[in-house]
């Protein structure tokens, strides 16, 4: 049987790929799965160089003054396919390990057909240009401190439950749920249908994003519907001057 380890990244961040290449070289993991579904990976691959010359022919059809607002940057990340999973596919191909998509595609199937006509629309990107400007680099920055704080010192935010407020919603708490009944089954499988009985590491390794590793409170993450497998949790970080690129929580 497998060691569990969840690992949370800061999603969008263009500085992930790296690090999360890194943790897992080091990890040596014999399995991952990674939160997002087969048909957003066919989709995604099917659609995101489209997607990416209709955001830049409607970025250039903007006011002069709007064109490099983050928002769009933001917008243009969010087109590419998620680097954890292009990192963890990227890695169990050079190194013969299995690498599952275990996500539901319920929400892909809805959302992403749409992306074009509604996300992709000039009304879109008017609308989300007229919010005030920041530095992205510093979002960024201010994402990973609060994965940091709710992971490591939740006593320390006034309100930890609000960062799991999505879990009211049926939908969420149902994915969640479908999550942790898929990771269950790779990780009860064993080494026995992996083809890596021979490799040294027994980690079975997934990634998702950071708010399914909080645990202990009333809305059951991911993170506590697999307590009884015990599982390691590692922060994905911004590697600092001699910092780790990672933190176990």
């Amino acid at each position: 049987m497998f060691d569990l380890i969840l690992v949370g990244t800061v999603h969008l961040d263009p500085q992930g790929r790296k690090g999360l290449y890194k943790l897992i070289e080091n990890l040596q993991p014999s399995i991952l799965t990674v939160e997002i579904s087969s048909f957003s990976v066919r989709y995604r691959l099917s659609n995101q160089e489209k997607w990416l010359l209709h955001l830049r022919k409607l970025k250039y059809k903007l006011p002069e003054e709007r064109r490099g607002h983050p928002r769009l940057k933001l917008l243009k990340l969010q087109l590419y396919i998620p680097f954890e999973w292009e990192v963890a596919y990227r890695y169990g191909k050079a190194n013969n390990v299995p690498c599952l998509a275990i996500d539901s595609g319920n929400l892909a199937r809805n959302e992403l057909p749409l992306w074009k006509s509604e996300v992709l629309s000039r009304k879109n990107l008017l609308k989300i240009t007229d919010e005030p400007d920041f530095d992205l680099d510093n979002h960024f920055k201010e994402c990973h401190s609060q994965a940091k704080n709710a992971l490591v010192a939740p006593n320390h935010l006034p309100k930890p439950l609000h960062l799991l407020s999505w879990l009211s919603d049926r939908f969420w708490g149902k994915r969640e749920k479908i999550l942790a009944y898929r990771i269950r089954t790779v990780h009860g499988n064993g080494l026995s249908n992996t083809g890596s009985s021979s490799r040294t590491s027994t980690y079975h390794v997934h990634i998702c994003g950071w708010m399914h590793l909080m645990a202990g409170y009333p809305r059951k993450t991911l993170a506590d519907l697999l307590w009884k497998l015990t599982p390691m949790r590692i922060l994905l970080t911004r590697k600092g001057n001699g910092e780790p690129n990672h933190l176990i929580v």
